[in-house]
């Protein structure tokens, strides 16, 4: 399906179609309205997965480049005769055709070099997928998150052999796979991969999060221990020409959060990046639980540069009173080479929420929260949040929605972590157990000349029951008009033809990278609650 570019007067039309800003959410009785965009399918829960005989049955959060090239995580459910589900990053041309869903890397797949380890006379294979899968702004190039069995042997100075590189960072680049990032770097001869700045010889634990594609290097969050646990932010040149290049460190926690004197204080926690072909933002805090110093940063992918400070806790909150400032800023940073969108906190005032354990997902992880959970958990959560856009260029920074008449909630929370005695030491989250909060906003600059960025965002409603829904805005705007793209009370059939006649959008989901040049890329779940009948899949439009 190819999308038509709206007209000036289309968009007008859009908006008036759309529950106006500050509208209550459309209720599950009324009549959907008509869709402000045209939905095309990437893949749906009626699709096989590529090298497999199973279909897709859930999926994450999918990202999206500047030509409509998308890229998603999915699994099937297991069916009789096979044994785990199958499950994959996967990808689909939308923007010229659309193509065909293709395969980049599945649990079938070998691991690539450097993987010299057999497994029944077969090198090592992929066994899990953590996090969503990234794609580059301008390129093709694909980076995801991969565990496995240790893939790469050797003899340790003492004669013992050991096994080591059970989770790395790894992309497609021209239908090749290359590792980006590995566990390996105190082996031998793969010193490459090792922490830069660490006491020679130290090795990577854990990579957490989503890396992010900057051009022809990969920008990723690492795990190390030199002395005590440590981390930062990191990026390679991923090249399968020049396999040897270093691993380079844009900051760490023996960096100095920016504005300290010598001797202050250094950055305690950092989260997954975000980056264009030049430049790399992320998140550094003195403390993650309760932060009184860091903030956003911006740093060239080159050797050695400096960190730009865009925006600090204790700066103020734009559209506030003077003296307002954020308090808490969020880790999920949307970045197009100009514009950051964020959440962000301010305000001693918060509410009572009452977190309460998953019934669907890993069986130890559940068992694990029903164990220290039985009632649920309490959380405070900010009253006072909302999504921002600051602009790298005039340094400034714009409100896009704050909570208030229209929106309660900007967070959503997930209980995640490694049960004690559960998988492998170094596997997929080695953190125990622990509820996670996270905030989904894209952002990307708009028009030729880019003085303006659409927002694309996640927001729960002041209705009841409580609605969720992904919005749309445009900054800078004096009054900035939000348009409901599709929320839990759409009819399914609006994103999806194909879904079940009754069922309705459950949930919802975008990533930072699901909005560039027009393409907005989300991950839906529907449910016909007379039938049961469940459906999900991966939606894009056109923004523009």
């Amino acid at each position: 399906m190819r999308f038509p570019l709206l007209t000036p007067l289309a968009a007008a039309a859009a908006c008036i179609m759309a529950p106006a800003a500050g509208a209550a959410p459309q209720g599950a009785g009324q009549a959907a309205l008509p869709p402000v965009f045209p939905w095309a399918t990437v893949a749906n829960s009626a699709d096989t997965m590529p090298g497999s005989t199973l279909r897709f049955n859930s999926f994450n959060q999918p990202s999206v480049n500047a030509r409509g090239l998308v890229v998603m995580r999915a699994r099937s459910k297991g069916e009789q005769g096979v044994g785990q589900p199958m499950r994959g990053i996967y990808s689909r041309d939308m923007g010229a055709g659309p193509g065909a869903i293709t395969r980049v890397f599945d649990v079938d797949t070998t691991v690539p070099q450097p993987n010299n380890t057999l497994y029944d006379g077969a090198l090592g294979t992929f066994t899990e997928f953590p996090a969503f899968p990234r794609i580059g702004m301008d390129n093709a190039t694909i980076a995801t998150r991969g565990q496995s069995k240790p893939v790469w042997t050797y003899v340790a100075d003492d004669g013992t052999e050991t096994r080591v590189g059970t989770s790395g960072v790894y992309t497609q680049h021209r239908g090749q796979g290359i590792t980006g990032a590995s566990q390996v770097g105190a082996a031998p001869g793969q010193g490459h991969y090792g922490v830069p700045g660490a006491t020679p010889g130290t090795r990577f634990d854990q990579f957490p999060g989503a890396p992010a594609v900057g051009g022809s290097k990969i920008v990723f969050k690492g795990n190390f221990t030199d002395g005590v646990p440590k981390t930062g932010i990191f990026y390679r040149r991923a090249s399968p020409t020049l396999p040897d290049t270093q691993t380079r460190v844009i900051a760490s926690s023996d960096t100095l959060i920016p504005g300290q004197p010598v001797g202050g204080v250094r950055f305690g926690s950092t989260a997954p990046p975000s980056a264009s072909s030049t430049h790399a933002v992320f998140l550094g805090l003195d403390n993650e639980e309760s932060p009184t110093l860091g903030g956003i940063y911006r740093a060239a992918l080159a050797p050695q540069a400096p960190l730009q400070t865009l925006v600090a806790i204790g700066a103020p909150v734009p559209g506030e009173a003077p003296g307002v400032a954020f308090s808490r800023l969020g880790e999920g940073l949307s970045f197009d080479g100009r514009y950051v969108g964020f959440w962000g906190a301010w305000g001693a005032e918060s509410r009572t929420l009452l977190l309460i354990c998953p019934e669907d997902g890993q069986k130890d992880l559940i068992a694990y929260c029903k164990e220290h959970y039985p009632d649920g958990h309490l959380v405070q959560v900010p009253v006072h949040q909302g999504m921002f856009v600051h602009d790298t260029r005039t340094r400034q920074t714009h409100a896009a929605a704050k909570t208030g008449a229209d929106y309660l909630d900007f967070l959503y929370w997930v209980f995640s972590g490694r049960p004690p005695g559960v998988g492998e030491p170094d596997g997929d989250d080695p953190e125990p157990p622990r509820w996670r909060s996270a905030a989904f906003v894209a952002s990307y600059h708009k028009g030729e000349d880019g003085q303006r960025a659409q927002v694309a965002f996640k927001g729960r409603g002041t209705t009841l029951p409580p609605v969720d829904g992904i919005y749309l805005t445009v900054v800078p705007s004096v009054r900035p008009q939000r348009v409901t793209l599709v929320d839990t009370t759409t009819a399914a059939t609006v994103l999806d033809p194909a879904a079940p006649a009754g069922a309705v959008v459950t949930t919802v989901g975008i990533e930072r990278d699901g909005l560039r040049n027009g393409w907005l890329a989300i991950s839906a779940s529907m449910l016909d609650a007379v039938s049961g009948e469940s459906w999900a899949g991966v939606y894009v439009t056109r923004t523009k």
